[in-house]
């Protein structure tokens, strides 16, 4: 039983005090929900320590970074979360000396593996609701449309999107490629990795399998931007990679 409990208390202060060195660039993660976001969140801790990372992911931590000084915002040696990216450009400037990373998923993989992360957390404030509904009428009354293109243009523009991934952020991964990100952020802090800790992959009540014909259909046409972009997105960096071992 104690060998449990110091197992517990050395997992907790592995995430607690910084292993970056205190020049290391700080980051900025976006994070769109259900895009493997929690993984890259335990590298982030891993990093910086719990101390030094700020997590805005509802509305109370949102208004919490809002109300602090502009100086204590910039202090956190990592920041990000939930929300548009508008908010977090005005509550961080221009963010020139971050780096600056976001994560990205297939649609219709991401708003069933929102339906499942509502309907089976009781915490959750829509899960009364969710976990009475057919994974059918979540897509027709609940699900936002083209979250993923939305929040990172603020409007329904693909090409918008498109171009804030390219021009503002310096690094960007599908959900299924999370570990390169990760490799590539404890290499831009110079911190030794450690195993990368994925979440629990449960048995999840709904599945891509449990998908009917016309089901499919309407959560495509409901998130045709997302899938545009998704698709131009792999499209670029497939051709960039393609270009790049030519020339080697």
């Amino acid at each position: 039983m104690r060998s449990h409990h110091y197992a517990g208390l050395l997992q907790l202060l592995k995430f607690r005090f910084r292993r970056a060195e205190s020049d290391a660039r700080p980051t900025f993660f976006f994070h769109i929900p259900k895009c493997a976001g929690s993984t890259l969140w335990e590298v982030i801790w891993d990093i910086y320590g719990t101390r030094h990372v700020f997590v805005a992911k509802s509305k109370e931590r949102h208004a919490q970074l809002a109300a602090m000084p502009l100086e204590k915002r910039l202090a956190y040696s990592a920041i990000g979360g939930h929300g548009s990216l508008r908010f977090f450009r005005r509550m961080l400037g221009d963010m020139g000396g971050y780096y600056k990373i976001v994560t990205l998923r297939d649609p219709i993989d991401r708003v069933i593996s929102e339906y499942n992360y509502i309907s089976t957390r009781p915490q959750h404030p829509l899960n009364a609701a969710v976990r009475e509904q057919s994974f059918r009428d979540f897509v027709e009354r609940t699900a936002p449309s083209n979250r993923q293109v939305k929040l990172l243009a603020d409007r329904p523009d693909v090409e918008a999107a498109i171009a804030v991934v390219e021009r503002f952020f310096d690094d960007w991964a599908m959900s299924d490629d999370v570990e390169r990100l990760a490799r590539s952020l404890y290499a831009m802090t110079g911190v030794q990795p450690r195993p990368i800790k994925h979440k629990n992959r449960a048995t999840t009540p709904f599945s891509r399998r449990d998908l009917d014909a016309t089901t499919l259909r309407l959560l495509e046409e409901r998130n045709r931007l997302d899938l545009a972009l998704i698709e131009r997105l792999n499209r670029t960096r497939s051709g960039n990679r393609s270009a790049s071992a030519a020339a080697m």
